[in-house]
């Protein structure tokens, strides 16, 4: 079994059905829903880490030295996105 497989898929695949389950029914898991506020960038920023690690699979995977610099680029960018969704749905709503 290869590791650098497992290690970034699983919670790739944790973090893509809690984002699902976000997005769809308005689930949080428990220790999160006392400071999440907006359940639905909050679904969007854990299926953005999800595809995150999905691509780090992927870029373990790939043969060229210029698709896994491609990768890696891209996976810094989804982390980032997934964490500012993730801090904006835990800020409370300011009414203007």
């Amino acid at each position: 079994m290869d590791w650098y497989v497992v290690i970034p898929g699983a919670p790739a695949l944790l973090f893509a059905l809690s984002g699902v389950a976000a997005l769809r029914t308005g689930w949080i898991v428990a220790w999160q829903r006392r400071r999440v506020y907006r359940t639905v960038p909050h679904g969007w920023g854990q299926l953005a880490i999800a595809a995150a690690f999905a691509f780090q699979v992927a870029g373990q995977l790939a043969d060229g030295r210029a698709v896994s610099a491609g990768l890696g680029v891209v996976i810094v960018l989804a982390l980032v996105c997934g964490l500012v969704l993730l801090v904006l749905a835990q800020r409370p709503r300011q009414d203007i």
